[in-house]
């Protein structure tokens, strides 16, 4: 009888143990879905346009994409613009999650994405990421995330005194 009742205490404490401990928790994020995995855009100021009398033009090509969303895509050509900002008397949108931003990327097999949300730029040498959401076309309802790279600033992109920067694409993924 003791035996039984030191085996029914063991087994029972070894079936409780994994409720004590428990299992980690694990993060909840949207999978990603593809992207694209380079590219190189630029950034140029556009004067007398825009509410504070300037846009920022963000244009360039994304490169190396695949997503099964896009089954026969592997590149595709984004052109953006968001507003100079009159407030701040920047157009560079860090620290305060961006820029509003809208425009279109045209996929290689000639479809087009319209994409709105916010883009984010970053000083010479420094990355940032940013969020659009698809509006229609490929990928209508997901979003992609861009992590970019300034990587050379000719004038003045973020001060918005005109100019030019080159900013690399680390990667553009769907969620």
């Amino acid at each position: 009888m003791r035996f039984q009742r030191s085996a029914t205490v063991l087994l029972g404490a070894t079936l409780t143990l994994p409720l004590l401990v428990g299992f980690p928790a694990t993060a909840t994020a949207d999978p990603v879905v593809g992207g694209c995995y380079g590219g190189q855009l630029t950034t140029t100021n556009v004067p007398g346009s825009g509410s504070g009398g300037m846009d920022t033009n963000v244009t360039g090509g994304l490169t190396d994409c695949g997503s099964p969303q896009l089954p026969e895509v592997d590149g595709g050509m984004l052109n953006i613009s968001y507003p100079f900002n009159i407030v701040t008397g920047s157009n560079s949108g860090t620290g305060a999650g961006g820029n509003p931003a809208g425009g279109t990327i045209v996929w290689s097999d000639g479809s087009v994405s319209v994409v709105s949300g916010n883009w984010v730029t970053s000083p010479v040498g420094q990355n940032a990421v940013s969020t659009l959401g698809v509006l229609s076309g490929p990928g209508a309802g997901q979003q992609i995330v861009f992590g970019t790279r300034q990587i050379a600033n000719s004038g003045s992109v973020g001060g918005g005194s005109g100019g030019a920067g080159s900013v690399m694409v680390i990667d553009a993924l769907f969620h």
